[in-house]
Formats: C-alpha cells, structure tokens, sequence
C-alpha cells in the first residue's frame, strides 16, 4: 500500500486534529497542524505574532490592516490573513512534494487540488450536542460557553473555507471521505480511515 497525502477538514470538538495524530502514528508519517502557523511566518519573513488569532479566518473588510513587512514572497498591503493563506499554501505544496503526510484545515484539500497533487481529502464530523460535550471536558468550561464557542468556531472555518476556495465547508460532495467520529470514537475512526485508505490505495 502506498501511502497518500492526506488534507483533513473537521468541525470544531470532532476531534479532528486527534485523530490526525492517530492517523500519522498508524501511517508513518507526520501530521501538520499548527506547526504551518511557524512555518508560514518563516517563509513570509515575519514576526510569528502578526498571525495570532488569525489562524483560519476570513479577512473582516471592515477592520481591514494592510501589512507592509515581510521578504519578497509577501505581497504588501495584504490583510493578514491572506498573507497567512498564501504562505500555508505554499507551504503545503513543498510538503507534499517531500512526500506523504496528512495536513489538518487550512483548505488543503482544495490547495493540492488546484495544483493538481494527488490527495485524499477526508472530512471529521460529529453531532452538536457530542462536539460541545467534548469541549467541556477538554476545557473545563460549562455548556453554553461550549456551545458558544462550537457555533463560533464552525462559522470561522466555514467562512474561510468558503471565502478561499470557492466551494462549499463540509458538504459531502467535496470530500473523498467523511465521517463521524461518535461512532466509533477517536481511535476508533483513525482505524477506520486507516482501513478505507488501504483498501482504496
């Protein structure tokens, strides 16, 4: 079995960036997250900081900040966050031509694809009332502020998904894969895919 690169999408408490993990372990290969963050900045030449609280979200045009630093790949002017886009983009090419590895958001999917890179694009998805379970355990927060910040997140990621690739966050038709994580649960689900991947691949 060949191993392939993998883009993974997730709602917000799907435990998607787990079972990324989960999924690295069992294929031998890395798994990319917030990592791109750094990444990113290395490659615009600026300071990590101007991407805080930025992280995939859609440029407000109404609180918008040209940025005027940064190395010759940097358009200046640009918002940051698609300073940010456009350099996780990049970044995400050059990993994929080192070899397979699973990249977690940040429209991978539709940034392999546009670049006409061979990848399995899969989607983490889990009903409301377990996402928002699963934050206050992980946080330690009660439920309407766990809701709160579900509803909040998955708004942010639909906007950006959609503002950056045209189409449309978490519909089916769009991914190669998905699946709910309640089922089954965190490993439970990466044995899954692993599974799907091996018989597909």
């Amino acid at each position: 079995m060949r191993t392939p690169i993998i883009a993974l999408g997730r709602q917000f408490g799907s435990g998607g960036r787990e079972i990324g993990k989960h999924l690295a372990e069992r294929l031998n290969v890395r798994c990319y997250d917030r990592e791109l963050i750094t990444l990113a900045a290395q490659k615009a030449e600026v300071r990590e900081e101007l991407f805080a609280d930025r992280e995939e979200k859609a440029p407000n045009p109404w609180l918008f900040t040209g940025i005027y630093e940064g190395g010759p790949q940097v358009r200046k002017g640009q918002p940051a966050e698609d300073i940010l886009f456009e350099m996780q983009s990049r970044v995400i090419l050059e990993l994929a031509q080192i070899g397979p590895c699973i990249i977690v958001g940040r429209c991978a999917d539709a940034v392999l694809r546009s670049a006409g890179i061979p990848a399995v694009s899969l989607f983490i998805c889990a009903p409301f009332e377990d996402r928002v379970k699963r934050r206050m355990e992980i946080e330690g927060i009660g439920q309407k502020e766990a809701e709160a910040a579900v509803r909040k997140i998955d708004k942010q990621r639909k906007k950006y998904y959609d503002t950056y690739t045209g189409q449309n966050w978490g519909a089916p038709e769009n991914y190669d894969f998905c699946i709910n994580s309640s089922v089954m649960g965190i490993e439970g689900t990466a044995e899954q895919v692993v599974a799907w991947i091996r018989g597909a691949w």
